[in-house]
């Protein structure tokens, strides 16, 4: 049976970072991160000659995931122009982090003078009289004493620069890491690679792939997003729809997420639990309306089994997880 490959190959894979879904943009700074090998496959139980749902026997199973997100975790990475914590970074204080009396003290003398660093000094009075001390935009900075009284005020010549967030090089929650296909999969013979990549070390709460249709003419998958083919007690069937969206992958755990380490072995395994599908869904109603000899289930298929083919996807879309590998 032909196995299809990634349309794009190696070469035709985009890796971007960016800072919200929207960003596609690469992002320049991301050499400095530490990276390791990552192998990501694909399989689909009850497919072929794996275990078959109940009147239900899937000989074909094709899909085609257009791109593919991982989703940093909290707190993941380090700044790229440093070689991990130190001490210095933990006595830096964000606005949130600011006791409410400087604030109150910020809001009534410098309503129009944005927050731009703050610093926790250390607690010795033989090296500073002073505890805090706060830089605004304009360059002013304000020294705060344990009392929260103020100990001194210094206006500088330069402004301070506030940093956007969004382009910082330490990532979190809000960035992610992309691959760009298509990838267009056959999963009808057991598990498959999808693809071989580099990828920055550390922790990934989520795992996302956008599945679409195929632009590829020469494929059975043209216009489609997914294919099925097989049989229903024994009569013939073919199953497909045209939808785009996204699917969120994760572990059985809710807990666990995807940590990936310099030990170049890294592996992710998407599967496809066809036999959970077809044991939800039951298709002994599935009928075949134009009498061809095939029952058809598609949104825009001739044998009345359109709603059919909504729950079908939907179930897909319900058993998918990541296998540990």
């Amino acid at each position: 049976m032909k196995i299809l490959k990634p349309i794009a190959g190696i070469l035709g894979i985009a890796l971007l970072f960016s800072c919200s879904s929207d960003d596609s943009s690469t992002d320049p700074n991301t050499g400095n991160v530490p990276k390791s090998n990552l192998e990501i496959k694909a399989t689909a139980s009850g497919a072929s000659s794996q275990a078959k749902a109940e009147n239900v026997e899937v000989s074909e199973f094709l899909i085609n995931i257009k791109n593919i997100e991982f989703d940093f975790a909290d707190g993941f990475g380090i700044p790229s122009n440093s070689s991990g914590s130190s001490d210095d970074d933990d006595d830096n204080l964000s606005f949130e982090e600011l006791p409410n009396e400087i604030v109150d003290y910020l809001d009534e003398n410098y309503p129009n003078d944005p927050f731009c660093k703050g610093e926790l000094e250390d607690d010795d009075e033989d090296e500073d009289p002073y505890r805090y001390e706060i830089e605004l935009q304009s360059g002013t900075e304000i020294y705060f004493k344990e009392d929260f009284s103020v100990y001194a005020i210094d206006p500088d010549d330069e402004g301070c620069e506030i940093e956007d967030e969004e382009d910082d090089d330490r990532f979190d929650s809000d960035d992610e890491f992309e691959l760009r296909g298509p990838f267009e999969l056959n999963l009808s013979s057991g598990e498959v690679t999808v693809v071989e990549v580099e990828i920055p070390v550390g922790e990934y709460e989520e795992v996302e792939f956008e599945m679409d249709r195929s632009n590829n003419p020469t494929s059975d998958l043209y216009q489609k997003s997914i294919l099925m083919r097989g049989t229903i007690s024994g009569t013939p069937f073919e199953f497909f729809h045209t939808f785009s969206e996204d699917f969120e992958v994760d572990y059985e755990d809710a807990g666990q997420n995807l940590v990936i380490t310099e030990d170049n072995n890294n592996t992710v395994v998407f599967e496809f639990d066809l036999v959970s599908v077809f044991n939800l869904i039951d298709l002994s109603n599935a009928k075949d309306e134009n009498g061809n000899g095939t029952i058809e289930i598609s949104p825009e298929d001739n044998d009345g089994n359109n709603q059919l083919a909504n729950r079908i996807k939907n179930a897909i879309k319900d058993y998918v997880d990541l296998l540990d590998d």
